[in-house]
């Protein structure tokens, strides 16, 4: 039995990464990360990744909450970025914890209930996302002659809002259910990873081949065998705090050992484009909007 829409737009969302050769050897095969909402099948964000990562879905959450607001469910699959697979310890047994992936934990922090599907199929929607995607938009770049990535997401710019004007429908309740973001949020510390630190000594932390030297000033408390958190952006900035407070640093080192956060890649200025061939025209728009 099809389970019924929600009533309103941002009661929930489902979202899902989907592999595919999208530019058709074009370029290497890629992710489309997107998330459609149930009540409405509204597209609210879609963006290619070299694959299913960490950072494409901080993006999403960053993205949806500063555009919508935030969602009551996010409907997701059971991957590991999405829940973690650890056994809870003792100690977090004790202290009525659960173990959380980075994403989990941002989840649970915005106050959104995260429900994992139990198959594919129960994810229908954005399922059925991918299989029109699959051949539609597949069709559109390679008519649009896109060879990357970087091209791939300037042109969901421009085909996202057509496909969603064209097919996104009317929720039951005209009365849109986001909730918005408190304007007082820290959006570097809500959004990245959280990672934990003690402070040695010479009040310093290391941080994957970093060393971090914390500052403050006279009246500030030592820090000294406290411990901090290092928050991770999907921009690669870095940022420490203890408890509430931001503290300033500089690095000792320049050089980690390894990348904080994979960078998302530089773009590439456009091809200079063509005159337009109006055959090419017509064969787009139908394949846009269903007249073939």
């Amino acid at each position: 039995m099809q389970r019924e829409r929600k009533s309103a737009e941002g009661m929930m969302l489902q979202t899902d990464a989907s592999p595919h050769a999208w530019l058709e050897g074009r370029a290497p095969a890629m992710d489309l990360l997107g998330a459609i909402d149930d009540a409405t099948s509204k597209v609210v964000y879609a963006h290619f990744r070299p694959s299913e990562d960490q950072i494409g879905y901080l993006l999403m959450l960053r993205t949806v909450a500063l555009t919508y607001g935030l969602p009551h469910i996010l409907y997701h699959d059971r991957h590991t970025i999405l829940r973690s697979p650890k056994q809870a310890t003792i100690e977090d047994e004790l202290a009525g914890r659960k173990p959380q992936s980075q994403i989990q934990r941002i989840i649970a922090q915005l106050g959104i209930t995260s429900i994992p599907a139990l198959s594919p199929q129960a994810k229908g929607r954005i399922e059925r996302l991918w299989q029109t995607f699959q051949d539609r938009l597949r069709k559109e770049m390679r008519l649009a002659d896109i060879d990357s990535l970087e091209q791939a997401n300037r042109f969901l710019e421009t085909f996202i809002p057509a496909y969603n004007q064209r097919f996104a429908k009317p929720a039951r309740d005209p009365q849109s259910a986001w909730r918005p973001l408190p304007p007082e949020l820290d959006l570097d510390r809500l959004f990245s990873t959280a990672t934990e630190r003690k402070v040695k000594a010479d009040h310093t932390i290391s941080y994957r081949g970093l060393t971090l030297q914390i500052l403050r000033e006279k009246e500030q408390p030592c820090l000294v065998a406290c411990k901090v958190m290092v928050h991770v952006t999907p921009e690669s900035e870095l940022y420490l705090y203890h408890h509430d407070t931001k503290l300033a640093y500089r690095r000792l080192d320049h050089a980690a050992t390894a990348p904080l956060l994979a960078k998302p890649p530089t773009p590439v200025p456009p091809k200079t484009p063509t005159s337009p061939d109006p055959r090419a025209r017509r064969r787009r728009n139908a394949y846009l909007f269903g007249n073939y």
